[in-house]
């Protein structure tokens, strides 16, 4: 019996990441490739004030009801209700940044690449240097607001996106996006 055709045009195919090519601009690249890093960050920013706020509703009820004390349950439930609104607000900011929301298919497939690359995005900002903890995301965010903006933002010119993303995924990314916007 005869070797199927594919086997007779020589050596089977060896599995590359992607292939050997790469889809889009070197910029573009690195433009995906930021935005899968900071959709991570920004999701796992967004976990990280909902379990607080979860957290101080359960301080709520604790200190009204254990403690009896009505001053220590409002000051947790303020706390709660501000940790909400930041959660809404980094939420907001997240859909209208990464407009993509109408393709259901594509979003859902964006999700699960920056759930692949979580751990990976964290690993790299505790190697720089950085808080890489999914609850001490948020000083990231303050760092980068305050008067360590400038020494955050050096150390983050030293993020290796390749480490934390393999290029299978940024072509994914790149190759998801291009069909969103028929580009």
């Amino acid at each position: 019996m005869e070797p199927p055709p594919s086997h007779r045009l020589g050596p089977p195919a060896v599995n590359l990441d992607v292939g050997e090519f790469e889809q889009g601009t070197g910029l573009s690249r690195w433009a995906l490739a930021r935005y899968l890093v900071g959709r991570a960050i920004g999701e796992s920013v967004g976990r990280s004030l909902l379990l607080l706020a979860a957290l101080a509703i359960a301080l709520t009820v604790v200190s009204s009801w254990v403690v009896d004390s009505t001053l220590l349950a409002v000051l947790f439930a303020l706390a709660a209700v501000l940790l909400l609104g930041l959660w809404a607000a980094v939420r907001a900011v997240l859909r209208r940044v990464t407009a993509v929301r109408s393709y259901a298919p594509i979003e859902q497939r964006l999700r699960s690449l920056v759930s692949d690359t979580h751990r990976d995005v964290l690993r790299e900002l505790r190697r720089i240097g950085l808080p890489g903890r999914t609850l001490t995301l948020p000083l990231l965010a303050l760092r980068l607001a305050g008067r360590r903006r400038r020494e955050t933002l050096e150390r983050l010119r030293a993020f290796e996106v390749e480490r934390a993303v393999p290029r299978s995924r940024i072509d994914e990314l790149y190759m998801l996006l291009r069909g969103a916007v028929g580009r």
